[in-house]
């Protein structure tokens, strides 16, 4: 595919900073455009492009906030991030910020899953494992927010969540997941009342909502504190082509960091997005369209060989399990399928957590300021 006149432009300064292209090609990886781009010398290297958007602060931010962790990354974990080599802010000639990393192996685990030996698959479960241990070794910030950059590029600092749509990112850091769960709460009412019309239906989902936060409240209580209170970092878009695999079960490389959080471990510890059966994803609430990678049965088999590879850990171990319902819950906050009244959310909560355990105080107002 020809690269567009904004494209071409980033690849002349690229060239202006002495990178000497011999080729260039744009793959499949990711949520946005990327370019393969091979050098003279040999060596290939990836030109990420990054989303403009009306809110062009929102952008700068997740710009900001990817490359300043990307080269966090880099020179502090062994996470299997792209390396960062240069970046290309927006300017005058080109409204679109990208970056250069190091080239990568693998494909997207859409594309190479379906050729996976049951080996493999049990090889790529453990190579998930191991990124996920390593990921909950980083030491950040105790808040609940998003990375930003700093004075120090070796200083990491939380700033209010940024979030993959501009009309969601918070106005502030949370200090608790109590906090942070009372936002997400409103966050939901106000799409409800945004997407469904007419009081009695706004009434219901807010009614939904409602009984979902009561039943929440109680279940915090039953979980182990460390897990509650200690953040770690966290990617919060892993799905279908934002990791790379190899054909032995090898993760190369986890892409899209403009998807980062920091989130009490007990959200953050999960099993592979493709081994997934609960909340949004089981099969008797989920979207018409949704697919699957694995089967139902395949997946549990898979999900206890990762519940064993992570074990030795047993902090990630405990938030792990005892998550589950907790992470489920709030992945139908931000859920974007059509949903209405909460309908499935609220069969969810009841298939969760059985009949409403009181009546909801704040029912009676359906409409959110």
């Amino acid at each position: 595919m020809p690269a567009s006149s904004i494209e071409q432009t980033l690849l002349a300064q690229l060239t202006q900073k002495g990178f000497h292209i011999r080729s260039f090609r744009q793959r499949r990886l990711g949520a946005h455009p990327v370019f393969e781009i091979s050098l003279a010398g040999g060596q290939t290297v990836l030109m990420w492009l990054r989303p403009t958007s009306s809110d062009s602060d929102w952008s700068q931010r997740l710009f900001e906030s990817e490359t300043a962790l990307l080269r966090w990354l880099s020179a502090h974990s062994a996470v299997p991030a792209p390396h960062l080599l240069h970046v290309l802010p927006s300017s005058a000639e080109n409204p679109r910020n990208a970056f250069v990393t190091q080239g990568m192996t693998g494909e997207p685990i859409k594309d190479l899953y379906p050729t996976l030996s049951s080996l493999a698959k049990e090889q790529l479960v453990r190579s998930y494992a191991d990124f996920a241990l390593k990921l909950f070794d980083v030491n950040i910030p105790q808040t609940i927010g998003s990375i930003s950059v700093m004075s120090s590029p070796d200083e990491l600092v939380v700033i209010p969540r940024i979030w993959s749509a501009n009309h969601a990112y918070a106005s502030e850091v949370f200090p608790t997941l109590q906090k942070y769960l009372e936002y997400l709460s409103t966050l939901k009412k106000r799409r409800a009342f945004a997407v469904d019309t007419g009081d009695e239906n706004r009434f219901r989902a807010q009614a939904s909502i409602s009984q979902l936060s009561a039943h929440l409240r109680g279940h915090l209580t039953q979980l182990d504190e460390q897990c509650v209170r200690r953040m770690v970092l966290a990617h919060d878009g892993l799905g279908d082509m934002n990791f790379t695999v190899d054909s032995s079960g090898n993760i190369t490389g986890i892409l899209d960091w403009w998807m980062n959080s920091t989130l009490p471990a007990i959200l953050a510890a999960d099993y592979p997005p493709w081994l997934r059966y609960d909340g949004i994803n089981d099969p008797r609430f989920a979207a018409p369209r949704k697919s699957w990678l694995e089967t139902p049965e395949e997946s549990a088999r898979l999900r206890r060989i990762y519940q064993g590879a992570v074990k030795s850990n047993d902090f990630y171990y405990t938030a792990l399990m005892q998550g589950a319902q907790l992470r489920a819950a709030v992945g139908w906050v931000f859920d974007t399928e059509d949903d209405p009244c909460c309908a499935k959310m609220r069969q969810w909560t009841l298939s969760a957590f059985g009949p409403p355990i009181r009546s909801p105080s704040d029912d009676s107002q359906c409409i959110i300021a």
